[in-house]
């Protein structure tokens, strides 16, 4: 019987992860599976109702296997599918496709930008591929306009900061000549580029010119309102985002609370800092710093070097404080200039699981004069080492895993990837990676800034706050008012992801008290955490306590 369970349970894990692939192609294209690279996902109403039938369905499968008795891989990918299934059901529910029509972060406008650091186009083969996702371009992008046409039909609109943002992202792009757009990256010859210019200029080009008369048609219809509150059954909207991102069953004031705790306890570090510079205050001491011209760089290309070498350093250090490390360090490159007006000031691409594409560390280049090196430091030990590269690599490397565990952690939000992103700074300081006190100022105005977020998000969809006192919250962190007006503009763009991450940090930080006060030693808490990987933090926590089964 035992057997027979397990036979069941692993069959749908496979069924479950290829049926995946087949509704959303970026996945395998994302994780080097080229079987759907001609393929776009679809966005239309069929298109929805086909993944709701889909995750329905896992769930009706998933609730007739016993996983009491299941191995750790196999549990915990059971724990995926489930978790997933209810997330995505939750935001079909919702309709939150609706918002992802108009958005300019990770949204319609990133398409060109996303495929083309993504997808090998350097054979015929994968070329042709390539030339055929594009053409495929002009139905998707329609599809969404429909999309966004029923969102206004059913007033269930995005803000006009937002659209507006959109608009202007659209608008860029076709600025731009077919050839020269970052779609090119990744071709290769004469007649490769040949074909797939052609795609651009026939039919990516008009499809998005189409796409931004759809955005300037929803335009008036746009709320002027920037939270959920201001929508019906915005509240309960909201609970599901806060569920979907954090894990965990957490209430929007609560989190507002957390925000306003931590805040107050990274301040305080904040002012023994600058008092030990010999300033009375923390913007004073970055102030001064800054007057003296060490903390900007003052060309794109300076920037590239001051992060590749942080990327470098903490590479070479790792090994005192992890036994397993990925194969290979990341790349690091800028931000394509057409998008770095509405992008953070840097993220992370993971590579593919075979090696062929390295992960990427993106570093925003433009408007220097507002990115203070002080701060650069700790975003590349977020979002490159020990952070996001680290936890996802070596998620991937785990090769005798099932697909569903080593590139899944997708379904399950972002609270323990951008936990242990936001955990990597504070572990920086202790693996000695800053060079400074400016630098560790820098990590501690990450740090509020973060629960800054917490704040903020529940302010804007909870509690009804406006734009600028989103803003004004986030500069009280060190916050630039360029970055703090790109950020608010996301969690308004997209609710609840910002409050994952010091959500994730403060339950990492616990689970590691708790195994120091078991005598685990560091390195081997590290490791655990990162061999369970990319799961919901109820989950992780019950794996972390009964590692014995494993």
């Amino acid at each position: 019987m035992a057997q027979q369970n397990e036979s069941t349970a692993l069959d749908l894990a496979h069924r479950f992860w290829e049926g995946l692939l087949e509704l959303e192609p970026w996945i395998g294209t994302y994780i080097g599976d080229e079987r759907y690279d001609d393929k776009l996902p679809d966005p239309s109403e069929e298109g929805l109702a086909k993944k709701k039938d889909f995750f329905d369905k896992a769930l009706a499968d998933r609730s007739g296997v016993d996983g009491a008795n299941l191995d750790v891989d196999l549990r915990t990918a059971l724990d995926v599918l489930e978790n997933g299934s209810r997330r995505e059901l939750e935001s079909i529910r919702w309709r939150m496709d609706r918002f992802a029509a108009v958005t300019h972060l990770f949204g319609p406008g990133n398409l060109l930008a996303d495929l083309g650091s993504l997808q090998r186009a350097d054979t015929p083969e994968r070329v042709e591929r390539y030339a055929t996702r594009l053409s495929g371009i002009p139905k998707y992008l329609g599809a969404i306009a429909e999309v966004a046409d029923g969102a206004v039909k059913a007033g269930q609109v995005a803000p006009g900061i937002v659209v507006d943002r959109a608009i202007g992202q659209i608008e860029r792009l076709l600025s731009l000549d077919p050839e020269e757009s970052p779609a090119m990256s990744p071709v290769q010859g004469d007649e490769g580029r040949a074909r797939v210019a052609k795609a651009l200029r026939e039919d990516v080009w008009p499809a998005y010119a189409g796409y931004l008369e759809a955005l300037k048609r929803y335009r008036p219809a746009a709320r002027d309102t920037i939270g959920l509150l201001a929508l019906p059954d915005g509240d309960a909207m909201y609970a599901t985002q806060i569920l979907s991102y954090t894990t965990l069953p957490l209430e929007a004031k609560r989190v507002h609370e957390i925000g306003l705790e931590q805040l107050a306890k990274v301040q305080e570090e904040r002012r023994q800092i600058a008092e030990r510079l010999g300033f009375a205050d923390p913007a004073s001491a970055i102030a001064d710093h800054t007057a003296g011209g060490e903390n900007t760089a003052t060309t794109r290309e300076e920037m590239l070097r001051v992060v590749e070498d942080q990327v470098r350093r903490s590479w070479d250090r790792a090994p005192d404080f992890f036994g397993r490390l990925p194969q290979q360090n990341c790349q690091v490159k800028k931000v394509e200039e057409f998008r770095e007006d509405d992008m953070p000031g840097a993220f992370y691409q993971p590579g593919t699981a075979d090696g062929s594409r390295l992960g990427v560390y993106f570093v925003n280049t433009g408007h220097l004069a507002a990115r203070y090196l002080h701060q650069t430091a700790t975003t590349s030990f977020h979002e490159a080492n020990p952070g996001h590269h680290f936890q996802i690599t070596i998620e991937m490397e785990f090769t005798d895993r099932l697909p569903l565990r080593r590139f899944g952690g997708f379904l399950v939000g972002d609270a323990f990837v951008e936990g242990w992103g936001l955990y990597s700074e504070r572990l920086a300081d202790e693996m000695g990676l800053f060079l400074d006190d400016y630098e560790r100022l820098g990590m501690l105005e990450a740090q509020a800034f973060r629960a800054c977020r917490l704040i903020v998000d529940t302010g804007i969809h909870a509690l009804g706050w406006d734009r600028e006192r989103a803003v004004l919250q986030m500069m009280e962190a060190g916050t630039s008012r360029p970055d703090a007006e790109i950020e608010v503009d996301r969690y308004i763009s997209i609710p609840g992801q910002a409050l994952a991450y010091m959500i994730g940090q403060l339950e990492i930080q616990r689970w590691r008290s708790d195994a120091a006060g078991r005598g685990t030693p560091l390195k081997e808490f590290h490791d655990r955490l990162m061999a369970l990987g990319s799961l919901p933090l109820g989950v992780l926590e019950r794996e972390l306590k009964d590692g014995a089964r494993t």
